[in-house]
Formats: structure tokens, C-alpha cells, sequence
């Protein structure tokens, strides 16, 4: 699979604004903070998934990526987050990467935070982008368990050309 089709520089951030644990106010509960917090990464992943202008209704698509990421966290593990979520509002499969070096709170099966997220949209009712869909979460899980040092890569990275040229090089 070629990933890097679905990626530009527009839709790659390099330093998450949100999502950061010192955001947590120690006054309230802390469960409900974290929440907040994910939640508002989400809202900035959403900003991303704008840029590929294949998502119809910002609201809408975020209260959708939200509604996901409530039934079960997305994360995976080792700073790894995978945001997915088949809804009405993308016109076709789209793909966003997002990178925080101090980590962002996604509630991590090792309770550690998440540095590198690949976001994926796809149509509920589109069989193409569904394959297109598992043929990307396949890629990402078999990178990044064969290539160790993709992490580190994706970490240290300048730019967002960088970070494309980076995943063109595993295609």
C-alpha cells in the first residue's frame, strides 16, 4: 500500500497543541479531565482531517470520531494511536498524521502518552474505501512492529516532507 497517497504536508502536524496531561485540573475529577483532554485532541485531529477536504461536516465527523473513541481507545501502545472511524461524512477514504513529542493523553493500553497518530476516515457506505481502510491499518501495524527504528524517525523528523518521505521510503 501506498500510504503517502492520502498524506500532504497540510495534513501532517508535527507539534499537537492539545491533549497534554499538565491540562488536567487537579480540582476536578480526574477521569472526567482526561476525557476533556482527549477530547480535545480529537477536535485538533479533526482540524486536520478539514485539510484533506474529504470530510462534509466538521461537527458532525467529530462528534462521530468521539462517539469512536468512547466505545474503546484507539491507542495501541509504545506511543502509537490510530483515531479511526467509518462514518457518513467523508466523501472517500482519507488519512492525517499528527506527532507531539511530549506525548498526548489517549488513554493507552500501558497508560503511557501517544507521540505519533495516524488518523483514518472512511464512508460507511463505500466497499473500496473500507479496504483501503484495513489495508492501511494493516500497513501501519506491520511497520511499525518490523521496522524498530520508525518511531525514532518519525520522532526526530524537521518537516512534515520529512516525515512523508519517511513513510514513502516503507511503500
Amino acid at each position: 500500500m501506498r500510504i503517502t497517497r492520502y498524506l500532504r504536508p497540510e495534513t501532517v502536524r508535527l507539534g499537537m497543541a492539545s491533549g497534554h496531561m499538565e491540562d488536567i485540573d487537579p480540582e476536578k475529577d480526574p477521569e472526567k479531565e482526561r476525557e476533556r483532554i482527549k477530547e480535545e485532541a480529537l477536535d485538533e485531529l479533526t482540524d486536520l482531517f478539514m485539510k484533506t477536504g474529504q470530510i462534509r461536516n466538521r461537527k458532525k465527523f467529530l462528534h462521530d470520531l468521539v462517539s469512536r473513541e468512547r466505545k474503546a481507545t484507539t491507542a495501541i501502545g509504545s506511543g502509537l494511536a490510530v483515531p479511526h472511524v467509518r462514518s457518513m461524512q467523508p466523501k472517500q477514504f482519507c488519512m492525517i498524521f499528527a506527532r507531539s513529542r511530549d506525548g498526548v493523553e489517549f488513554a493507552s493500553p500501558d497508560d503511557e502518552p501517544v507521540r505519533i497518530i495516524f488518523g483514518m476516515a472512511a464512508p460507511t457506505y463505500d466497499e473500496a474505501g473500507m479496504n483501503e481502510y484495513l489495508q492501511a491499518y494493516k500497513w501501519i501495524a506491520r511497520c511499525f512492529k518490523e521496522k524498530e527504528w520508525l518511531p525514532d524517525a518519525l520522532l526526530q523528523a524537521e518537516n512534515e516532507h520529512e516525515i512523508i518521505a519517511i513513510l514513502s521510503g516503507l511503500d
